[in-house]
């Protein structure tokens, strides 16, 4: 009876509200859909990258590759029928451009079964006969993947891109004693465990993004929550008065934010899948930028990512409900008739919220400084500090809207005090609309001094770094970086060209460096070479002076910092003629080009351990006079000639790789940029609910005035003065979180998650975008509450309705 009675009061109070109930949904559903949206794109960027693993591995378990170069053909031979590794196959792996389309080649043996299976198909009988049989045949097996054999892969070229083993954990490691310094072993699983390290930090930030979301929405929640509670506040009183208990109205409280939590996040659910293909897309485009390069194209949608997204969003829900729910089955059915019992109740507890909230503060910074390298404490610590900021809003802002009403130059206008002691009368209401406010536009103001400065410290960097005027460079397949070996004729060539005062020369590898895959840059230095590295401690030149002499190696700052390197330490690297060697770090310098780290060799250390003596890259420092334009329009003609031989080459100036440079950072950001929209929409979506209900509320009131002699522009005026003053506080108080959150950005979540630290850079502009985003959404938010009043009754207004 109890229940049904409070079942059909709220079902006639949504269906009497329904804009009200719209804009819960969609305050609920805005935050499982980013959650969801991101979980969806980091997961399917994984396994996009593990089944192009597994595509070309199949039931392989373990690989070989040549440390330079390939795996000579008679190997193959010595591995199979000498060792006894019956469950091997040889690959090679290239290009192919077919009909204007570039494929992946893959050159296999027919009768190899295993990697039939691996390249993700079957061969039958005819099929192997016309691999062999007919010359150039090949297989379009998927998109993209083309199949032939060896001989056809190979052309004129002969060696093997790698050999696939299905191997047991003995026999990889009697096969690893085995081989020949200059092959290695790797196993599949450690590749996609090496994906998954360099990924886990970008995956983190965009989660921890998507969660502050979801914290905004909670606070929408709950101030949606606080005014249903208001709005029933007769029907609450009279449900008391007929025999209802507090508990049983509680339960029911929950029961109904369980409810709306459950519809939400199933529209979520939908609004996910939907964001969740356009992020996929430029999560795939960062990974393949700063990492490796990944094609997705599908979304993964598991039971557990649904269950995750929904399971956070009701418990958000849950905990923003409970303090409107305790409050209603606490206050006696007299108190409830009363709208200043909960104004009374507020300023009550503003102190006690505001003591709270300056520990929670206090806790975060502790937090932050003892949680050493710990990412996700660091992420734990910022949202401390943003809620214990949120508990201490409504205090400020009573003693800000006081402050207002003393302005004597603003006590001249009639509305501007009506509209200052509206809001401060209903600040129970509004404070946490302005909490959501301020809290999304602070991550706005935050996020944008972290890019700035991040921008500003990586175009430096670039500006320092790039010391030669040109740079020749052996390219991957997407020209988006330095990959493969030059011709040895390009030295004697661009050595002989007119104009060309110095050259210098570095060779990009991917050596095993504390047991780790790791890019190596072998540098044969130029006079200026020097200038191009930014040193964190002990004097620049002595450092530079040992590197010349091949005394030791380069680290980068990322590198130090992930595996606890200092200037004098000693890195453990695996060499081609020597095995495991252990080198002197001379000195850390500051890198932005690899998350993971980076490491420098000289020419002369490389050598005496490596028997490789290829390069990737030459600089060029052009004489003075000498036209660079001209120079590099004759070294992109030669490229041209070896481009049509089948070598990638690029040319470029350094302007061009700083340009192209900054283009990929500017790509990295869009998604954090997309999310922090999306956090903003979320708080505009809590503005305009709260402002709704409190200017319906206020119907009564707006009807006295218009009574009284103010006419319906006056009352629009006092109003859109209402909400300008809502944007102008949530601005004002959006900025001293927003440094706050730029410093824990910077400081603690950025080197946490890529190693590297940069100046902090105040930018004029950010603080005026804070201010103008809030007025606007504010503004923007009261429209249709004011084209209501503007357009209702005196008569209605008068009788409640």
């Amino acid at each position: 009876m109890t229940s049904s009675l409070l079942t059909r009061s709220s079902w006639r109070f949504f269906t009497r509200h329904p804009w009200q109930l719209w804009l819960t949904l969609l305050s609920i559903a805005l935050g499982t859909a980013v959650i969801l949206a991101v979980d969806l794109a980091n997961q399917s960027a994984g396994q996009s990258f593990r089944q192009s693993v597994n595509v070309l591995s199949g039931t392989m378990t373990h690989e070989i590759t040549a440390v330079r170069g390939t795996i000579p053909d008679d190997f193959y031979r010595q591995l199979r029928v000498e060792w006894g590794y019956r469950d091997a196959a040889p690959v090679v792996e290239t290009t192919r451009e077919r009909d204007g389309v570039a494929y992946t080649l893959l050159g296999i043996d027919p009768f190899a079964a295993p990697l039939q299976q691996a390249a993700g198909m079957k061969v039958s009988s005819e099929e192997a006969r016309r691999l062999l049989n007919e010359p150039g045949a090949m297989l379009e097996v998927r998109a993209g993947l083309l199949v032939t054999d060896i001989a056809t892969a190979q052309g004129a070229t002969p060696g093997l891109t790698r050999i696939e083993l299905t191997l047991s954990d003995a026999q990889a490691a009697a096969l690893q004693a085995r081989l020949p310094p200059s092959l290695k072993l790797d196993s599949f699983a450690s590749r996609q465990q090496v994906f998954a390290q360099m990924t886990q930090a970008f995956s983190t930030n965009l989660l921890a993004m998507s969660l502050l979301a979801m914290l905004v929405g909670a606070f929408l929640v709950y101030n949606t929550m606080t005014f249903s509670v208001l709005q029933r506040r007769s029907g609450f009183a009279i449900a008391r008065m007929v025999g209802v208990t507090g508990g049983q109205l509680f339960r029911h409280l929950l029961l109904e934010a369980v409810v709306l939590g459950a519809v939400g996040s199933a529209c979520g659910v939908v609004l996910g899948v939907l964001l969740g293909q356009g992020l996929l897309v430029l999560v795939t485009q960062t990974i393949s930028d700063l990492y490796v390069s990944v094609r997705a194209t599908d979304l993964l949608l598991t039971p557990a990512l649904l269950l995750k997204s929904v399971g956070i969003t009701l418990l958000a829900v849950l905990v923003a409900t409970l303090a409107p729910a305790l409050e209603a089955a606490r206050v006696s059915p007299v108190q409830v008739q009363r709208q200043s019992t909960l104004e009374q109740a507020g300023q009550r507890a503003g102190a006690g919220l505001a003591v709270a909230g300056v520990l929670l503060m206090l806790a975060s910074g502790g937090l932050i400084a003892y949680s050493g390298k710990q990412l996700v404490l660091g992420f734990v610590g910022l949202f401390l500090l943003i809620v214990g900021y949120g508990l201490v809003v409504p205090l400020v802002l009573r003693f800000a809207l006081r402050g207002l009403q003393r302005v004597r130059v603003l006590q001249a206008s009639l509305l501007w005090r009506m509209a200052v002691r509206g809001v401060q009368a209903s600040l129970s209401r509004t404070s946490l609309a302005i909490i959501a406010l301020t809290v999304a536009v602070s991550a706005t103001v935050g996020v944008s001094i972290m890019i700035g400065s991040f921008r500003t410290s990586v175009s430096d960097w670039l500006e320092m770094t790039l010391s030669s005027d040109l740079y020749v460079s052996a390219t991957s397949k997407e020209a988006s970086r330095v990959d493969g070996a030059l011709n040895p004729a390009w030295l004697a060539r661009v050595q002989a060209l007119p104009g060309v005062k110095v050259l210098s020369t570095g060779r990009t590898a991917r050596l095993t460096v504390e047991d780790f895959p790791m890019p190596v840059l072998v540098l044969q230095p130029s006079t200026h070479s020097g200038r191009g590295f930014a040193f964190l401690e002990g004097d620049a030149a002595a450092i530079w002076q040992r590197f010349l002499a091949g005394e030791g190696l380069l680290v980068s700052e990322p590198f130090a910092y992930h595996q606890g390197k200092r200037r004098g330490d000693t890195v453990q690297v695996t060499s081609e003629l020597a095995g495991k060697v252990r080198l002197p770090v001379l000195g850390v310098f500051r890198d932005y080009s690899a998350t993971q780290g980076m490491v420098v060799l000289p020419r002369p250390l490389y050598e005496r351990y490596w028997a490789d003596r290829g390069i990737s890259s030459i600089g060029i420092q052009v004489a003075e006079g000498a036209d660079v334009a001209v120079i590099k329009r004759q070294l992109q003609a030669w490229a041209g000639e070896l481009q049509q031989a089948g070598q990638p080459l690029v040319v470029r100036s350094n302007r061009d790789i700083r340009e192209f440079s900054l283009q990929v950072f500017d790509r990295t950001f869009v998604i954090t940029n997309v999310l922090r929209v999306l956090v903003i929409m979320v708080a505009f979506v809590g503005v305009f609910s709260a402002l709704m209900a409190l200017f319906l509320e206020k119907g009564r009131e707006f009807a006295i005035l218009r009574a009284t002699g103010f006419t319906p522009p006056q009352l629009q005026r006092l109003v859109m003065g209402q909400a300008a003053l809502i944007g102008l506080l949530a601005g004002l108080l959006s900025l001293p979180l927003g440094w706050l959150m730029s410093v824990v950005l910077i400081e603690i979540i950025n080197q946490r998650s890529f190693g590297w630290t940069m100046q902090t850079h105040v930018f004029a502009l950010v603080p005026l975008q804070a201010m103008a985003l809030a007025l606007v959404a504010a503004l923007l938010a009261s429209l249709y509450p004011v084209r209501r009043i503007g357009q209702a009754s005196v008569r209605e207004g008068l009788d409640g309705r």
